[in-house]
């Protein structure tokens, strides 16, 4: 009897981390799931976010409170259970979230108090591909930058996740987009994605080829997601008075940040936490309108995705590091 009661207990898949180190202590396994409590859900995730985030709490940047450590913070699926006292959602209903960690599995069980509704006209891939990076992209362009018609913006790896998704909706509201990336193949897909002026990050004069396209007044914007390859020359780039806004740091935190300079041209330095412009559900559910909103409406066109499955998330996160992927990187269970 007790073979049998084995047999039909049900297993799920996950991605868990022993220590941190290299994107080989990632492992596969399998565990049992327990049932949703008061308040929240059991999700079955179609598809899971992989972040650069990921990288930093695997390889040691960011502490983990404890082992083993479920990585990841995004996915989309559909609810299989609803727990005691949850009346916003129910079964079957198609979800999402942006930061809950713990996001590299099969099936989990979260709160619904992050918790948004996929809108039927954008598929489950779609939402964990946009919503980390979506998110960050609305907060890059509205928040904390509110791009205008006739903006010059230079936005750093601008073939990647977050840097395409800014370059296409910085494109919708009339800025001219001027953008780097790491290799000849990202150049060609920077400029299908519609960059003005496309750069390799390693280019020589490409500081006096951006004096040249601004006339030499400078861009108003700078958009770093990668930092210590990209920082340094981004202060001689920017107008009198604009703003760089360093959101992730792929190469490394920037060394040596010269304050001076950025004093003596009045150059804003941000260095944001998406969190920190997501207060509360309420500013969730806007982010989420307008995201899915430009996702519905073609301002991201087809979004370039890539796929690894869960099992593989290694390979995937190795991947990211090296910067061989392109666009939004998303897992498979």
């Amino acid at each position: 009897m007790s073979g049998l009661i084995r047999e039909n207990i049900k297993t799920s898949g996950i991605v868990k981390i022993y220590k941190q180190g290299t994107p080989s202590v990632l492992g596969y396994e399998k565990e049992t799931i327990s049932e949703p409590g008061p308040g929240q859900v059991k999700i079955r995730q179609e598809a899971v976010g992989l972040n650069f985030v990921d990288t930093y709490f695997r390889d040691g940047k960011f502490p983990v409170k404890s082992f083993p450590y479920v990585p990841g913070v995004e996915a989309a699926g559909v609810i299989e259970e609803v727990g005691p006292w949850v009346t916003e959602f129910r079964t079957g209903d198609r979800v999402g979230y942006h930061f809950i960690p713990g996001a590299y599995a099969e099936e989990r069980i979260v709160s619904t108090n992050q918790l948004i509704h996929i809108p039927d006209d954008v598929t489950l891939e779609e939402a964990a591909a946009v919503m980390v990076k979506g998110f960050t992209a609305r907060m890059l362009i509205k928040s904390i930058h509110s791009v205008s018609e006739g903006d010059i913006i230079l936005v750093h790896a601008a073939a990647g996740g977050v840097g395409s998704l800014v370059t296409k909706w910085a494109k919708a509201l009339g800025a001219t987009v001027i953008g780097t990336v790491g290799s000849e193949e990202k150049k060609e897909i920077a400029i299908e994605n519609g960059v003005d002026h496309v750069f390799l990050a390693e280019c020589d004069g490409f500081v006096n080829s951006v004096n040249d396209i601004t006339g030499g007044r400078g861009v108003d914007v700078v958009y770093d997601g990668v930092g210590r390859d990209t920082f340094t020359h981004s202060i001689d780039l920017i107008r009198k008075g604009g703003k760089i806004v360093l959101y992730g740091s792929s190469s490394g935190q920037p060394e040596n940040i010269d304050h001076t300079a950025l004093r003596r041209k009045s150059i804003t330095l941000v260095t944001p936490a998406l969190s920190a412009y997501i207060p509360d559900y309420e500013t969730l559910q806007l982010f989420a309108e307008d995201t899915f909103a430009a996702v519905r409406e073609g301002i991201f066109g087809k979004l370039a995705i890539t796929r690894y499955p869960l099992s593989r998330a290694n390979q995937a996160q190795a991947d990211l590091e090296a910067r061989k992927t392109t666009g939004s990187v998303i897992l498979i269970p």
